[in-house]
C-alpha cells in the first residue's frame, strides 16, 4: 500500500485525539460510578467511545476498535436499565481504558499495535454481563494493523492545545514587529535619524513586550491535565486501604506554565497518597466520631499576588502534632526541653525532613518518610514553598506557593567583586543599605556566623563574595554594607553584596553540566549588553552558607519568653496608605503591591489610543491616574496627561501591582504608610475602582479595587485573568 500524504500528520492527530477521549473515558466512568443512573453521562461516555472505535477502525487497528465495542455492549445494557454499574464493571471499564492507554502508547512508539491477547479481559466483560443478557464475546480479532506507519520522537505529552484567536493575536503582533524593524532599519540608514528612531524603537519595546506575554500564554495549560489523573489514582487507593474516599476538584481551569504543571505530578501524587493512607479514617472510625462514612479530600487552585496557590486538604483525623515532637526527640532532632518550646506550626513542618515518619509501620503505600522529603524537594526545587496547616480530628491542608512560570521571571541584578548575579525576586524580600557607624554597630560574627541586627531582631548574614571563594568571610565595614534580604521557605535572611543594580525582565537558561552540582545556582541568563550572569538560588545558597540546614529550613527553635493571655484574633490586612488627590486617602492590600517607584514625568509618554505608558526597566509600563478614576471614569488619561505637561521634570509616585502576568502602574499623589487594620468595611460602594471605607488611623479611607481601577482605564490588560 501506497503511504498517504500527509500520513505522518494524520496519526500523531489520531494519537493526540485519542489519548484525550480515553482520559475523559475514564473519567466519566469514575463519574459514573458516583452517579450509576446518569443518562447524561452515559451519552457522553458512549460518544467517547464511538469516536476512538470509528477511528480505529479506519485506520486498522482492530484490537482496539474490539475494545471499544466491547465496552459499548456494557454501557448499552446500563443504559437499556438491564444493569447497574457497579463497583466491579466500573472497574472492568477502567481495565479496558488502560488497555486502551497502553495500546496508544505502543502505537507511538513503534505504529502498530500491540500483539496483546486481550481474551481474559473479554472474558471479564462476559462476566460483568452475564446477570443480563449474553455479550457477544466472538468478537473477531484480527492480525494487528499492517498499515505503513513506521512510528516517530512524536511526542503526545510535548504537545499544546492553543486557542485559535491566541494565534491570530500572535500573528497580528508578528505583523507589528515586522514593521518596526523596518523602520527602525530605514532610520539607521538615514543620514540624521533623530527622534525617528527614538520613536520607532519604543514602539519596538512596546509591541515586543506584547509578543513575549502572548508567547508566555500559549505555553499555559490548565492545571487540570495533571488533576484528571487522580480520580482513579484515588479510588485505587481508598479501595487498597478498606476506605471510602471522594475526590474534589476545585479551579482546574487555572493556568500554568506546562513544565510546572508537569513537575506538579509527583508532588500532587504523594500528597494524595498521604491523604488517603494516614488522613481520612476507616469508614467504622468517622462514624464513631460523628463523621459521614465517606471521606472528602479536596485540591483546589487559584492565583493570588502573582504566584499558583495549589491546595489539598482532608476532612480525616489531622496530624498528632505530640507524636511527631516524640520521633523528632528519639531521632535526637531536637532536644526534649527544644520540642516543648516548639510551636505546633514549626513541628509540623518536621515532617517534610527526609526519613521522618510518624507511622507506626511501614506499607507498601508508606511509612519509609519519603514522600513528603519529595515534595518539599520537588516544589523547591522549581521556585516554590509548602506549608501545612492540621485541626486535630478535622483534617490537614497542605498549600503550595509556586510561580507562574520558570521561562522569564523578574530579578534584581547584584555585583559581587565585579561579577553580576540575578536574583529571583520571588525570593526578594527588601534591599538594606547600612552606613559604615550603623554597620559596625549592626554587623556581628556569633560563634563563627555573621549576623545582622535588622530592626531588633538578628538575622543570619551571609556573605556572597566568601561562600563564592572570591573575598573574606568579613569584609571591611568603613565602607558601608549593602544587604538583599532574601525568603528562603518560611525563614529569610541577608545577603552581603558589593551592590545593586535595576531588575529586569530574565530569560531563565538551564546550568551548563560542569555548575549543575553546585547547589547555589539555578540558572544563567543573558543581560541586554550580552554578559552572562548567574542566576542565585535562595534555599541553595542559604543551606550551603550554613544558615539553613535541613532542620532550620523548616523550623526555628524559639527562645523562652513569658506566657501572656492570648487575645482574641481577628482578620487583619496590612494596607499601603496612599494619597489621591487634595484630601482623598485610599488602602492598597499590601499582598498586591509589586514594588514602589518614583518614575521621571519625563519618562511617561502617551501611545496611539490614549494609553500612557512609563519606561520601566528596560519595558513599557502600563498607567492609570487612581485619583482620575475615583473622581469620575471620563477623561482618565486626558487628566494623567494634563498632569504629567504641569509637572515636567517632577517625578511620580507609583504603586506597581501584579495582575497575572501583567504588570499596572497605579499613580497617587503620594505614598503615606503601611499599616495594619482590620478588614471590615464600614461603608459598602459601587463607585468605580472603590470596594468601600473604613477608618484607619483615626481618618477616613477608601479602600481600593485594584481590578476595578485598572478596568476602569485598561480593560484589555485583564482579559487574560487576575489573581
Amino acid at each position: 500500500m501506497a503511504e498517504t500524504p500527509g500520513w505522518d500528520e494524520v496519526m500523531r492527530e489520531f494519537l493526540v485525539e485519542s489519548r484525550e477521549h480515553v482520559q475523559g473515558i475514564e473519567a466519566t466512568v469514575l463519574e459514573l460510578e458516583a452517579q450509576p443512573g446518569s443518562q447524561a453521562l452515559l451519552a457522553q461516555l458512549f460518544r467517547s467511545l464511538h469516536t476512538v472505535k470509528g477511528t480505529c477502525g479506519f485506520l486498522g487497528f482492530s484490537r482496539l476498535e474490539a475494545l471499544m465495542h466491547a465496552a459499548e455492549e456494557l454501557l448499552g445494557l446500563a443504559r437499556d436499565r438491564r444493569l447497574t454499574l457497579d463497583r466491579e464493571r466500573v472497574s472492568t471499564l477502567l481495565a479496558i481504558a488502560d488497555a486502551a492507554r497502553g495500546a496508544l502508547e505502543h502505537i507511538e512508539a513503534t505504529g502498530l499495535e500491540p500483539a496483546v491477547d486481550h481474551s481474559a479481559l473479554f472474558a471479564r466483560m462476559a462476566g460483568a454481563t452475564a446477570a443480563s443478557a449474553p455479550l457477544a464475546a466472538s468478537e473477531p480479532l484480527t492480525p494487528p494493523g499492517t498499515l505503513p506507519w513506521r512510528g516517530a520522537a512524536t511526542g503526545m505529552d510535548s504537545k499544546l492545545r492553543v486557542d485559535v484567536a491566541l494565534l491570530d493575536r500572535l500573528m497580528n503582533l508578528m505583523g507589528e514587529l515586522v514593521l518596526a524593524r523596518n523602520r527602525i532599519l530605514q532610520c539607521a540608514t538615514s543620514p540624521a535619524p533623530g527622534a525617528e528612531l527614538v520613536t520607532a524603537s519604543q514602539r519596538l519595546d512596546v509591541v515586543t513586550t506584547q509578543v513575549q506575554q502572548v508567547v508566555m500564554k500559549t505555553r499555559l495549560q490548565p492545571v487540570g491535565q495533571v488533576w484528571n489523573r487522580f480520580p482513579r489514582l484515588v479510588r485505587e487507593l481508598a479501595n487498597g486501604c478498606g476506605k471510602q474516599v471522594r475526590l474534589q476538584l476545585q479551579g482546574a481551569d487555572t493556568e500554568l506554565d506546562k513544565t510546572l504543571v508537569e513537575a506538579l505530578h509527583d508532588p500532587l501524587t504523594h500528597l494524595l497518597r498521604n491523604a488517603v493512607d494516614h488522613g481520612v479514617e476507616t469508614p467504622e472510625q468517622r462514624r464513631e466520631r460523628g463523621k459521614p462514612p465517606v471521606g472528602c479530600v479536596t485540591l483546589r487552585a487559584s492565583h493570588e499576588g502573582g504566584l499558583v496557590h495549589l491546595g489539598m486538604s482532608d476532612d480525616g483525623a489531622g496530624i498528632d502534632v505530640q507524636r511527631v515532637r516524640q520521633v523528632a526527640v528519639q531521632r535526637g532532632l531536637l532536644t526534649a526541653e527544644q520540642a516543648a518550646r516548639l510551636p505546633d506550626a514549626d513541628a509540623l513542618m518536621l515532617i517534610f525532613m527526609p526519613g521522618f515518619s510518624t507511622a507506626e509501620r511501614v506499607t507498601s503505600l508508606s511509612g519509609r518518610g519519603v514522600g513528603m522529603d519529595v515534595v518539599r524537594t520537588q516544589v523547591e526545587r522549581i521556585g516554590g514553598t509548602v506549608e501545612v496547616h492540621s485541626r486535630p480530628g478535622q483534617g490537614t491542608t497542605f498549600t503550595l506557593k509556586i510561580p507562574l512560570t520558570l521561562a522569564i521571571i523578574p530579578a534584581l541584578l547584584v555585583t559581587c567583586r565585579g561579577d553580576r548575579y540575578a536574583l529571583p525576586q520571588a525570593s526578594l524580600r527588601e534591599v538594606v543599605w547600612l552606613e559604615p557607624e550603623q554597620a559596625r554597630r549592626d554587623v556581628t560574627r556569633i560563634q563563627g556566623a555573621c549576623v545582622l541586627r535588622l530592626r531588633g531582631e538578628l538575622m543570619p548574614l551571609v556573605v556572597l563574595a566568601s561562600e563564592l571563594g572570591v573575598g573574606p568571610a568579613m569584609p571591611d565595614l568603613d565602607e558601608g554594607v549593602t544587604v538583599v534580604v532574601l525568603q528562603a521557605g518560611e525563614h529569610s535572611f541577608g545577603l552581603w553584596v558589593d551592590a545593586i543594580h535595576d531588575t529586569e525582565e530574565i530569560v531563565v537558561k538551564p546550568l551548563w553540566k560542569h555548575l549543575k552540582g553546585l547547589a547555589c545556582y539555578a540558572g544563567a541568563t543573558v543581560l541586554g549588553d550580552g554578559r552572562v550572569a548567574l542566576i542565585l538560588d535562595a534555599m541553595g545558597l542559604g543551606r550551603r552558607a550554613g544558615t539553613l540546614d535541613e532542620t532550620q529550613a523548616q523550623v526555628v527553635i524559639p527562645e523562652p519568653v513569658p506566657e501572656v493571655a492570648p487575645r482574641p484574633e481577628a482578620p487583619r490586612e496590612r494596607v499601603l496608605l496612599c494619597r489621591t488627590g487634595e484630601e482623598g486617602r485610599v488602602a492598597i492590600p499590601l499582598s498586591r503591591v509589586a514594588r514602589l517607584e518614583e518614575l521621571p514625568a519625563s519618562d511617561v509618554e502617551r501611545l496611539s489610543g490614549g494609553m500612557e505608558m512609563a519606561r520601566y526597566h528596560g519595558q513599557l509600563l502600563p498607567l492609570v491616574r487612581v485619583a482620575s478614576v475615583l473622581a469620575s471614569r471620563q477623561g482618565a488619561t486626558e487628566t494623567l496627561t494634563q498632569a504629567l505637561q504641569a509637572a515636567a521634570g517632577a517625578s511620580l509616585s507609583v504603586v506597581v501591582t501584579s495582575h497575572a502576568e501583567t504588570r499596572v502602574g497605579l499613580v497617587v499623589d503620594a505614598i503615606l504608610d503601611i499599616a495594619e487594620v482590620d478588614f471590615a468595611l464600614q461603608r459598602e460602594t459601587r463607585r468605580p475602582g472603590v470596594l468601600g471605607s473604613m477608618v484607619v488611623q483615626s481618618r477616613a479611607t477608601e479602600f481600593l479595587d485594584v481590578e476595578g481601577t485598572v478596568r476602569a482605564v485598561h480593560p484589555e490588560l485583564l482579559t487574560g485573568g487576575t489573581p
